[in-house]
């Protein structure tokens, strides 16, 4: 039977594990805290980077998602630098497993507007930028692997540009910005994983977005008229205010190219999928409970 190891069994990794359930694999999950996995998934509760070498399970697919219990270098390293290093150490000695590594678009630097696809060089221009390029590296040196690397993930319980809004806090400079819906997001590391145990030629990192790279304002403007809140900007807006001069423009191509087409093609329509949820939430905080 075909075994599929999610270290890092969080939102993303749990909806990867009930897909390979439900297609009838051995579905092993490993989380740093907390006990509960989903129906027919193994679990395992330990920090990946303490866990002995020989009770990592055996498997032919690996995936790692991790997230940093902060946005510094040294919450990158343990993140995903020091898991990357203890996943190749586990299976330096043993049948090695293909491996697909939860990466970010961050790895590019640009902020000019420019276009960027699987083909742009990644040039990291921040420090944690740099540690999961590392972290891509460590894998990519030492065992079959594939970063696929995300842009800002939004969706189910992600509230907070939705609560930015609602309270009117000011905006910054306008720029480019790219998303991807959480539910596109597994559809995405599911079709990879079938893929590469098919043993299709895949690409050493492979992008995961929208395709629809929008201004930050355009997407506020459209939140606060759903929320019928007024937008914190002055009177008077010069037309050069609403044209972004920073950020960049992210397309995926690899995965089109393997037929996965996103559930929600724009943020309009992922984010009217979150609106009952939403309301209900801010309900469930207004009431205390």
């Amino acid at each position: 039977m075909t075994k599929v190891l999610i270290a890092g069994c969080g939102d993303l990794g749990q909806g990867v594990a009930q897909h390979f359930v439900a297609q009838g694999y051995d579905v092993t999950g490993i989380r740093r805290s907390g006990t509960y996995f989903p129906d027919g998934v193994k679990g395992i509760t330990h920090d990946l980077t303490t866990l002995p070498p020989e009770q990592w399970p055996d498997a032919d697919l690996v995936y790692l998602i991790m997230t940093p219990t902060g946005r510094t270098a040294e919450a990158y390293q343990a993140a995903y630098v020091d898991t990357a290093k203890a996943l190749v150490a586990a299976y330096q000695h043993r049948r090695q497993p293909k491996v697909i590594f939860v990466s970010s678009t961050s790895v590019y630097g640009q902020n000019r507007g420019e276009w960027i696809d699987e083909q742009t060089k990644a040039v990291a221009a921040s420090a944690t930028a740099e540690k999961i390029l590392v972290a891509e590296a460590v894998l990519s040196e030492s065992i079959s692997s594939i970063a696929l690397r995300c842009s800002g993930i939004y969706g189910p319980g992600r509230f907070r540009l939705l609560e930015g809004v609602r309270r009117g806090d000011a905006w910054s400079v306008n720029q480019w910005t790219n998303r991807i819906h959480r539910d596109d997001v597994v559809s995405a590391l599911c079709v990879l994983g079938e893929q590469s145990l098919l043993g299709t030629e895949l690409p050493a990192h492979v992008i995961a977005s929208d395709g629809q790279p929008v201004s930050m304002w355009e997407v506020k403007l459209w939140l606060a008229a759903r929320l019928q809140v007024p937008p914190p900007l002055p009177d008077t807006v010069k037309l050069t205010d609403y044209l972004p001069t920073q950020g960049k423009r992210i397309v995926p191509q690899a995965l089109k190219q393997l037929g996965w087409r996103p559930q929600y093609p724009s943020y309009g329509v992922g984010y009217e999928s979150m609106m009952d949820d939403y309301q209900a939430w801010l309900a469930h905080m207004s009431a205390g409970l």
